[in-house]
């Protein structure tokens, strides 16, 4: 369960005596009479918790910013934006992206790296993938975040494996 979610079940169980927010397919589960005051509290909680979080998110969102400029990953394997990539190798390219994980996407959000050429991709656990270059022994290691590759400083939702095209580029 994520952090926010966490969040709003603790605010309907204190505010309004409701145990849980999810749907139970029962009518004495899943509606519930409250009063005016109690709702005006749980949304006053729900207020205060946004306004935390988002100082925090700006923090944390300023420290990423930070460490990914004092420690941003160096590997052969990443390929500059705009370059051309080689017809018929195996490249990895990474969508979707966003710079803070918490982030609601109405959008696409922003595409990320290119990496290779590669020889393999490895993921292990659905939690770990690992890259390894095609003419030499680089090895680069994406970590991920809940359910996203992180990389740089940012969070991607999406990844494409692929044979590059005659006119594709990073």
């Amino acid at each position: 369960m994520k952090r926010r979610d966490r969040t709003l079940t603790e605010i309907a169980s204190k505010h309004l005596n409701i145990p849980t927010l999810r749907t139970r397919k029962s009518d004495s589960l899943d509606f519930h009479d409250v009063s005016v005051w109690a709702v005006r509290s749980a949304l006053k909680a729900a207020f205060d918790a946004g306004t935390r979080s988002a100082g925090k998110n700006a923090e944390s969102q300023d420290l990423a910013r930070k460490v990914s400029v004092e420690a941003a990953p160096s590997t052969s394997l990443l390929i500059r934006k705009g370059m051309s990539l080689v017809p018929g190798k195996f490249y990895l390219r990474l969508y979707h992206g966003r710079n803070d994980p918490e982030q609601q996407m109405d959008e696409w959000g922003f595409v990320g790296p290119t990496f290779g050429p590669l020889s393999s991709y490895v993921h292990t656990y659905c939690c770990t993938f690992r890259i390894h270059g095609e003419s030499d022994t680089s090895e680069l290691w994406l970590d991920t975040h809940d359910d996203m590759i992180r990389w740089d400083g940012c969070f991607y939702g999406d990844m494409e494996a692929f044979i590059a095209g005659i006119d594709d580029k990073a």
